[in-house]
């Protein structure tokens, strides 16, 4: 249940767009964060009376890497990003991000909270160990090399993915007059 009932949010939003005053002074006069009503207010601008009725649900994978899809693409900010999707919260797109950079599009899949905050159990001690023969050995360091390579072409992927993002947003600056 929200804190806040709908007609409640109604008219702190209609009396922002009406008095033409700064969301500090409306959210004082309303005893609210002003943070929360610039929330509302971004909502309210994009989906009228419709951002009011989010329901709690579970988004596969694919919306969310395209929700951040998109907000990196426009570089648009946390809370512009939810406001457009009718999100409610930005920092569920900051989770969504910081998940996403943790484990990839993997990570976002629902049930998935990405690093664990547990500390993992200790293993049990082997109790024996053999030595590995060699072709055992040379399976090992291939198996090791093929784990290392991928690794380095995650890594060189993201690495090209932030350039895009660098000369897009270089492309947009040079664009823009002064």
């Amino acid at each position: 249940m929200s804190k806040y009932t709908t007609q409640f949010k109604l008219s702190a939003i209609t009396a922002f767009l009406e008095r033409g005053r700064g969301f500090r002074r409306i959210a004082a006069q309303f005893k609210m964060d002003p943070t929360l009503l610039r929330r509302w207010v971004e909502s309210y601008r994009l989906h009228g009376e419709a951002s009011f009725n989010t329901i709690k649900k579970r988004y596969d994978a694919l919306f969310k890497f395209s929700v951040l899809q998109c907000m990196w693409r426009d570089s648009l900010s946390l809370r512009r990003t939810a406001a457009l999707f009718n999100l409610g919260n930005s920092s569920q797109v900051g989770r969504w991000q910081q998940q996403y950079y943790s484990g990839g599009i993997e990570a976002l899949e629902p049930g998935k909270k990405g690093l664990s905050v547990a500390m993992p159990k200790p293993s049990k001690p082997r109790k024996t160990t053999t030595p590995l023969t060699d072709v055992e050995l040379a399976h090992k360091r291939l198996l090791d090399e093929v784990q290392y390579l991928r690794m380095e072409n995650a890594y060189l992927k993201k690495l090209g993915e932030l350039g895009e993002v660098v000369m897009r947003r270089e492309k947009i600056a040079k664009k823009k007059p002064e």
